[in-house]
């Protein structure tokens, strides 16, 4: 004999307490399917039962958990009341969503009690593609953007994702002038990268999601990368439409940190290249603890040590006190900012600030930063011509200024502007000795390239040079031909930048470069052959290669 069920009064109930929360993830039925409607990961669970009967607790695009419809082995979604939809009844089986039209957008039809419905897409597939929209969001891709716009029950469409400045108009129209004139050729005249907003520091609790959006303007269109400043000298160069670990570049040149963590904390450096000119632009970002964890306003914990502006000049403490390590803020002299390090829970460090704002508020007095802000354009539109200092060329440069949001390095005749900016000290400097000639030289170097100079970076005594590439001479450790490789990073060892040899900071033409590889990092020294080439110099050489090649 069977053993009898007790069924409560409420059969019905009794039934969706068994049966909730059934099926799978859709993600776990097809790797291409992600689960979340919107790239900004709402409705956020821990486990399934924070979620509707019929639905699971499943991973979304950004790292967390969002209750969505559950699937069952034959791709259906769950329903409520339990059933998966392609059991309700067996009407289901002969009622299709042939001619069933859902007019709102990103909703797609189903069954659901044996009838057509309109419902809201509830998966996207994994892959970016990031999309601009009219809601002034950027989506992971077109699928996301869609499923927003049928939650919301709005329209949302795709939209250009930069606004491009064709050039200004430096005089007030005719008034028998059309509205719109015909550009002239003037309008195509390089321009350099160029801010159109100021970069601002952001503050985001653990867990959160930022983005700051390097918005540049210039002719012809700049290319866009950013890198973090770090302790290392190593920086990882992050390009659009790429995703590194929990941060995403879209191809906008928008940087976006998803699930952020205290270890983000630091400053996000935007490099914008054209043909006339580069431009750096820092974003700020801190990464704090929700106030349950932070215990830093706890009277019973002692005072630290008062602060002297002195401290501003101490070195940064990279001491190991304790097992506790967190991201704290130290004032560079040198570059005269605000730095992020790794604090080895020493509080005794004197240059040491926990908040950004607190370290520039302490250190970085008025007017010491102005040079080393970027050119900012501004919203509005009346032109006029004004002269910034570019940190990374040395000299003050033109740009065209909107009238308003500039910021302090705005300044209406470059006199004025190489009389508040510091300029290169020029004195006579011993001609650079090369160890030997071109051609024994390439024969002795690991590389040989012929490149323009695009940026220069200088450290106490040493420094960076970036080439953009246009001919591998000799490769024997990096693969630079086999890649493919466009553009080539050097690293200068050992230079005194007031009389800098070799002496590539005045350049414009194509130089010739030799040096060395190390650990797959190329190198020149003070006695490498770096000189400008010309077309016969390079005919020459190739000319010498084919003999030394012969006789070999």
């Amino acid at each position: 004999m069977h053993s009898s069920l007790k069924y409560p009064a409420d059969q019905t109930l009794y039934t969706s307490l068994i049966i909730a929360h059934e099926g799978l993830c859709p993600n776990k039925l097809n790797s291409h399917l992600w689960v979340d409607a919107q790239s900004t990961c709402e409705r956020e669970c821990n486990v399934d039962e924070d979620c509707a009967d019929f639905e699971k607790c499943c991973t979304n695009v950004c790292g967390l958990n969002s209750c969505v419809a559950a699937r069952f082995s034959d791709g259906t979604p769950a329903q409520p009341g339990g059933q998966s939809a392609g059991n309700t009844s067996e009407s289901n089986s002969t009622t299709t969503c042939d001619g069933f039209i859902c007019s709102q957008q990103g909703a797609t039809c189903d069954i659901w009690e044996g009838q057509p419905i309109c419902k809201c897409r509830d998966r996207c597939e994994k892959d970016p593609n990031f999309t601009c929209a009219s809601d002034g969001l950027t989506y992971f891709n077109r699928c996301y953007m869609d499923a927003e716009a049928c939650i919301r029950g709005v329209t949302l469409t795709v939209v250009a994702c930069r606004f491009y400045l064709a050039g200004p108009h430096t005089s007030p129209l005719p008034q028998d002038t059309t509205a719109h004139p015909t550009p002239t050729s003037s309008q195509e005249d390089p321009m350099p990268p160029t801010l159109f907003s100021n970069p601002h520091h952001q503050s985001i609790y653990v867990g959160g999601t930022v983005s700051f959006h390097c918005d540049i303007v210039g002719v012809p269109r700049p290319d866009v990368t950013w890198e973090k400043q770090n302790e290392r000298r190593e920086r990882l160069v992050m390009r659009p439409d790429q995703m590194y670990g929990n941060v995403v570049i879209t191809n906008i040149g928008q940087l976006v940190v998803y699930n952020a963590q205290v270890w983000d904390t630091g400053i996000y450096t935007c490099i914008a290249r054209n043909s006339a000119g580069v431009l750096h632009a820092d974003y700020p970002l801190s990464v704090i603890r929700r106030a349950e964890d932070d215990f830093s306003e706890d009277p019973e914990m002692p005072m630290g040590r008062p602060f002297s502006p002195a401290d501003c000049l101490a070195e940064v403490d990279q001491r190991v006190c304790s097992g506790e390590r967190h991201v704290d803020w130290y004032y560079d002299s040198t570059l005269g900012n605000c730095q992020a390090f790794n604090n080895g829970g020493c509080e005794d460090s004197r240059n040491r600030f926990e908040t950004y704002e607190e370290c520039k508020a302490s250190c970085q007095r008025e007017g010491m930063g102005i040079c080393s802000l970027p050119a900012v354009q501004g919203p509005c539109k009346s032109w006029e011509a004004r002269w910034a200092w570019n940190m990374i060329m040395k000299e003050c440069q033109a740009f065209v200024y909107g009238g308003c949001h500039g910021n302090a390095n705005n300044f209406q005749t470059k006199n004025e502007c190489e009389a508040n900016c510091p300029q290169r000290k020029k004195r006579p400097c011993k001609t650079c000795r090369v160890k030997g000639k071109m051609v024994p030289s390439l024969c002795r170097s690991d590389f040989a390239i012929v490149g323009r100079l695009t940026e220069l970076v200088e450290d106490l005594d040493s420094g960076l040079a970036r080439f953009s590439l246009e001919e591998v001479l000799r490769d024997e450790k990096m693969g630079l031909t086999f890649f493919n490789t466009k553009h080539l990073e050097v690293t200068i060892a050992k230079i005194d930048w007031s009389c800098p040899c070799p002496n590539i900071t005045m350049e414009e033409n194509p130089l010739l470069v030799m040096g060395v590889v190390q650990d797959g990092m190329a190198i020149i020294q003070s006695d490498s052959y770096v000189k400008s080439i010309t077309e016969r110099r390079l005919k020459r050489l190739r000319e010498g290669c084919q003999t030394t090649l012969r006789k070999l």
